[in-house]
């Protein structure tokens, strides 16, 4: 027979259908030699205790043993099923002994450091579900861990318990699909563009997801094999790395930080280098204190470094700088939300509060998703510009040789097979060497942009012109004979012959030569157009193009 004497808050179902127990719950820590459960009532009964002050009883890292008491009073006549849960998955070792009349009714062990086959409920947390029966029944627990001694004691009934895990699951499921979907989709970018910022973002994410899987309890359904005692500690301050080291490197990345604030870089560089391998040594020699100390640095380390460097950026004026900022602060007022609920310091502890810290690196995944879609853009018309250029004339925006035969080569493929016709003019200007002597070369230059212009407007629908070289251009005639090409180079030609140089203030008169060559009824040179004809196509033009100029110039001939 065990002492009902002992007085605590009461619980009274099923009046009380859900809630945290934190206030209603008395403890005291073990001192020196672990005590029975009788030394325990008995301290209870003649010992100085403390009563919770929030919904979360926390009491620090690698602190000894607590031992918690409170009563559950059920006034119905019938036994009452309810869930009792301590919502902290990392807890090691938890015992609870219901006692119903001075004798203990149910022992129930638990915590991860039991196989997760032992534990009273193949659950994610230490949870149990009890018939309390009429009348008062103690509640007496002792709990020992390594890790954070963090006591969120959940009591439900079941009906409330089951609906809580249906909205946990769906609330998780959306945070952790959007990171997921996120992490993917940057990840498949980085394949293909091979930019490292988008890489160390899904890894960053990933790592994220990985982390809080862990710290939530839901990764141990999964790896269910009994690993040891401290294996879920070992595993979540090992996934802090993952996020926080990618983190940090993909904000180095994005934001440039080496160029402005190598200072800040370097540190950096040695937090995600050094604080990784203290821990790594303090695993070899089994030191888990030592290295949650500096998981915890390391965490703390992330949050104060991704400000400092938007900060930064800021200050240089960066790109994104203000973004990256909001997404960082908002990161850190949630992680900072999560953590005061769980140590039951200012912020009470509820379903909200215990997952603000993914609800805000959701916030800042979607900001910086946003930062990086807009540098994908920005890269991407960076890259359409280039590209332009690198087809286009600076001088005269008409296309280059390489422009040219871009767009010309599968027009003149698609010919080929159709069996239709083609032909080519190359247009030379003529006395141009005495504008640049006359003149000068930028008033040339302006000439050669009025010619081209004229070119480029006197061209039908489907033509493609390019600047060829100097004073020479060609214009490419798709789905045209020869015959038809004589006729609109003679229709470019009067065009340029009436160019008027009046914003140069110049009185000038400048004509052009011809060279023209094309198929008749697909046939070139008497030979049927293949994919090979076409620079033999471009030589004949050239050919015409010098009986042009040394018959007397401002003409239009083709090679007899």
């Amino acid at each position: 027979m065990l002492s009902t004497s002992v007085k605590a808050d009461t619980i009274v179902i099923p009046e009380f259908q859900q809630g945290s127990l934190g206030k209603q719950t008395q403890y005291f820590r073990e001192q020196n030699n672990k005590l029975s459960l009788s030394q325990a009532l008995e301290h209870f009964e003649t010992g100085s205790l403390t009563r919770g002050s929030s919904n979360s009883i926390s009491l620090g890292i690698d602190v000894t043993p607590v031992w918690m008491m409170f009563t559950v009073n059920n006034t119905s006549h019938a036994p009452t099923p309810y869930r009792l849960s301590v919502e902290t998955p990392w807890i090691d070792y938890i015992d609870t002994w219901l006692i119903q009349d001075g004798k203990v009714a149910q022992h129930i062990a638990g915590g991860d450091g039991l196989s997760f086959e032992s534990r009273p409920m193949q659950y994610r947390f230490y949870a149990f579900e009890h018939a309390f029966v009429s009348g008062e029944t103690q509640v007496i627990m002792r709990v020992e861990t390594k890790g954070p001694m963090a006591l969120p004691i959940q009591f439900s009934s079941l009906e409330q318990a089951i609906h809580r895990d249906i909205n946990s699951g769906y609330q998780y499921g959306a945070l952790y699909g959007i990171m997921l979907a996120l992490a993917l989709y940057n990840l498949v970018l980085f394949v293909f563009i091979r930019q490292r910022e988008y890489c160390l973002y899904g890894l960053y994410l990933l790592g994220f997801v990985l982390n809080s899987l862990s710290y939530t309890g839901q990764l141990h359904t999964i790896i269910t094999y009994d690993f040891g005692v401290y294996f879920q500690d070992w595993l979540d301050i090992f996934l802090m790395i993952t996020y926080s080291v990618a983190g940090l490197h993909f904000a180095r990345s994005l934001l440039q930080t080496k160029e402005y604030a190598p200072g800040l870089d370097r540190f950096v560089l040695r937090t995600t280098l050094y604080i990784p391998f203290g821990m790594l040594i303090g695993f070899i020699f089994n030191q888990l204190f030592f290295s949650m100390v500096l998981a915890f640095l390391l965490n703390t380390c992330f949050v104060v470094l991704f400000i400092a460097m938007g900060v930064k950026a800021l200050n240089a004026k960066k790109p994104f700088a203000v973004i990256f900022i909001l997404s960082s602060v908002t990161a850190a007022i949630c992680i900072t939300i999560s953590t005061l609920a769980v140590a039951g310091v200012l912020v009470p502890y509820n379903d909200y509060t215990f997952k603000a810290i993914e609800v805000g690196m959701a916030f800042e995944a979607i900001l910086l998703a946003s930062i990086l879609a807009r540098q994908f853009r920005v890269a991407q018309i960076d890259k359409l510009i280039a590209e332009k250029y690198a087809r286009t004339d600076p001088l005269t925006e008409l296309n280059n040789r390489r422009g040219f035969q871009e767009l010309t080569e599968p027009l003149w493929q698609q010919i080929v097979y159709q069996k239709g016709d083609a032909s080519l003019l190359l247009i030379d200007v003529d006395s141009f060497k005495d504008v640049n002597d006359t003149h000068g070369h930028s008033v040339g230059d302006e000439v050669l942009k009025a010619i081209a212009k004229v070119i480029s407007e006197s061209c039908r629908q489907g033509d493609i012109s390019a600047r060829w070289g100097g004073e020479e251009f060609i214009v490419f005639l798709p789905h045209t004979s020869r015959d038809s090409a004589i006729t609109q180079a003679e229709v470019i030609r009067e065009a340029i012959e009436k160019v008027e140089f009046l914003a140069l203030e110049l009185s000038l008169t400048l004509t052009a030569s011809f060279g023209v060559a094309g198929s008749v009824a697909n046939q070139f040179e008497d030979t049927p157009l293949t994919l090979a004809r076409f620079e033999p196509m471009i030589k004949n033009a050239d050919r015409a193009l010098y009986i042009a100029k040394y018959s007397g110039k401002n003409q239009v001939r083709i090679v007899s």
